[in-house]
C-alpha cells in the first residue's frame, strides 16, 4: 500500500514537471515574440528619435547661409550629431539642389537583444527629411569712392573687398532665385559712358555760354573767361527742383530729355573719370573685370555716385537700362535692394552749370577751373543727406562704410544715411575694410534667406 502510494506520488509528480516543461515549452515562442517586440519597439523609438534630430539639422542647414552642398553637408552634420548626441554613431548625407532645397538622409543601429540573432544583423534605422529654403532675389548697388585719396594701396584693397562681396552676394545659379549687382564708382563725377544720351540732351555742336553744348564758355572763380568740353560724366539733377532727389527718370518728351542728369564740364582737373557705371548684372565676370580696372583719379563727389548707385536698383529706370538690367519694383515679394555707400572722405565736389562752384571743399582743385557763384543745389553732404532719407523711404537696406575717415561729417554722413546703426562700417585699414564688405555680403545673405 504504501510502495502504492508512493509510485502514485512519483506518478503525479512526473505528471506535473511534464506539465511545466511543456507550458515553459509552449511560452517560449511567446517570449521570444515579447522580446522581438521590445526589440522593434525600441528601434521605433531610435527611428523616431532620428527623424526628429534630422529634421532639425535638415532646417539648421537650410537658414545657413551656405551656398554648396560640401559646407550644407558640413552644417548638417554637425546639428545632427548635437541633436543625437555624442555617441551616437549615425551615417548622413546633406546636399543642395538647384531649387534651394535641402535633401537630408541618415541611418542608425538600434540596439536591440534578440533582433540580429535571428535576422542575422543589426536593427538598422532610417530617417529622410526635406526643406525647401526661404530665398529672395536681390539687386544691389555698389556705390564706391575711386577718388585720388584712394590711390595706392587704398585702392587695392578696395578691388579686393569689391570683389569678394561680388563673390558673396552674386550666385552662379540663378534660379529660381536670381541674384544681381550694379557698380558706381564715383569721383568728381559719375562716367554714365552710352547712357549719357538716354538721361541728358544730346551734346550741341559748337560753344555757347550756356550748358548744353561741346564746349562751355563760363567765368570763373577769378573773374576770368575760360572754356570747358562737356564729357560722358553727368553731375547733379537741378531741374526741375521738386525732382532733385527722387528716382524719377529722365524722359524724352517733343524730342527734349525731361528730368535730366546735369551737364559736366572740366579742365586740366577733375576731368571725366575713366571708370564707368556698370548697371545691375548676374555677371559676376564682368562686374570683376570693371572692378579690377578701377582707377584712383579726382575729388569726391559722393552724392553724385549714391544718386546713380539707386537710379541703377530703381524699377522707375527700367526704360533706361538694357532688359537684364531691369529693376524690379518696390516692395516685390521676395526680393532685397540693398546699397552699399563707400567713401574715404569728405564730399567737396558740388556744381553750378556743369562746373565745379566756386565754394567747393579743399581737395576739389583751384579757383581758376571753378565756376563763379555756389552750387545750385547746396551743400554736398546736405544733398547726399537728402538722397539717403529718400532712399529708405523705398524700402532699400543702405550699408555705409567710411574707410579711415578723418572728416567728422562724413563719420555723421556714414552714420545718418545707414539703415541703422547696425548697418555703419568704420574700417581703418585694408584689413579691416575686406571684413566690412564681407559681413555686409554675409547680411545680404541673411536677409536673401530670412525675407
Amino acid at each position: 500500500m504504501r510502495i502504492l502510494k508512493a509510485r502514485l506520488r512519483t506518478l503525479a509528480f512526473d505528471q506535473k514537471g511534464a506539465m511545466a516543461v511543456t507550458l515553459a515549452l509552449s511560452m517560449l515562442p511567446m517570449s521570444l515574440a515579447a522580446i522581438g517586440s521590445i526589440d522593434l519597439i525600441r528601434g521605433l523609438g531610435t527611428r523616431n528619435h532620428l527623424q526628429d534630430a534630422l529634421d532639425a539639422a535638415a532646417l539648421a542647414a537650410a537658414r545657413s547661409t551656405a551656398t554648396d552642398s560640401i559646407e550644407i553637408q558640413r552644417i548638417g552634420r554637425a546639428a545632427l550629431a548635437l541633436n543625437m548626441g555624442a555617441d551616437a554613431a549615425v551615417n548622413s548625407t546633406f546636399t543642395l539642389t538647384k531649387e534651394g532645397v535641402v535633401i537630408a538622409n541618415a541611418s542608425t543601429v538600434s540596439p536591440t537583444w534578440l533582433y540580429a540573432s535571428i535576422a542575422g544583423s543589426d536593427l538598422t534605422v532610417d530617417a529622410h527629411s526635406e526643406v525647401t529654403r526661404a530665398s529672395s532675389n536681390v539687386e544691389l548697388a555698389i556705390v564706391v569712392d575711386v577718388t585720388g585719396s584712394m590711390a595706392g594701396s587704398k585702392i587695392v584693397d578696395l578691388k579686393a573687398a569689391a570683389t569678394n562681396l561680388v563673390d558673396l552676394v552674386v550666385k552662379d545659379q540663378q534660379e529660381p532665385f536670381f541674384s544681381k549687382a550694379s557698380l558706381v564708382p564715383y569721383s568728381a563725377a559719375v562716367n554714365v559712358g552710352s547712357y549719357a544720351e538716354l538721361v541728358r540732351n544730346k551734346v550741341a555742336p559748337g560753344t555757347d555760354t550756356n550748358p548744353g553744348s561741346q564746349y562751355f564758355t563760363f567765368t570763373n572763380a577769378r573773374g576770368a573767361t575760360k572754356t570747358f568740353p562737356s564729357s560722358t560724366c553727368v553731375t547733379e539733377r537741378t531741374s526741375p527742383t521738386s525732382r532733385r532727389y527722387t528716382d524719377v527718370a529722365p524722359a524724352r518728351v517733343n524730342g527734349r530729355i525731361r528730368n535730366p542728369a546735369g551737364w559736366h564740364y572740366a579742365g586740366s582737373e577733375n576731368g571725366c573719370l575713366t571708370s564707368q557705371i556698370v548697371p545691375l548684372t548676374s555677371n559676376k565676370t564682368s562686374l570683376k573685370a570693371q572692378i579690377g580696372a578701377l582707377r584712383a583719379e579726382g575729388s569726391t563727389a559722393g552724392h553724385i555716385g549714391l544718386a546713380w548707385g539707386w537710379y541703377t536698383i530703381s524699377p522707375n529706370w527700367k526704360a533706361i537700362w538694357p532688359g537684364e538690367s531691369d529693376p524690379h519694383a518696390y516692395g516685390e515679394r521676395k526680393l532685397v535692394k540693398a546699397l552699399v555707400l563707400m567713401t574715404d572722405g569728405e564730399f567737396n565736389t558740388a556744381y553750378r552749370d556743369g562746373v565745379i562752384a566756386a565754394n567747393s571743399g579743399s581737395g576739389s582743385g583751384s579757383a581758376e577751373n571753378h565756376i563763379g557763384g555756389d552750387p545750385t543745389n547746396g551743400d554736398p553732404f546736405a544733398q547726399a543727406t537728402k538722397l539717403c532719407n529718400a532712399i529708405k523711404t523705398q524700402g532699400v537696406v543702405i550699408y555705409t562704410v567710411g574707410f579711415a575717415l578723418k572728416d567728422p561729417a562724413a563719420t555723421t554722413l556714414m552714420n545718418t544715411c545707414a539703415t541703422d546703426a547696425d548697418h555703419v562700417y568704420l574700417p581703418n585699414s585694408g584689413v579691416a575694410l575686406k571684413d566690412a564688405f564681407r559681413s555686409i555680403g554675409q547680411d545680404i545673405n541673411k536677409l536673401r534667406i530670412s525675407k
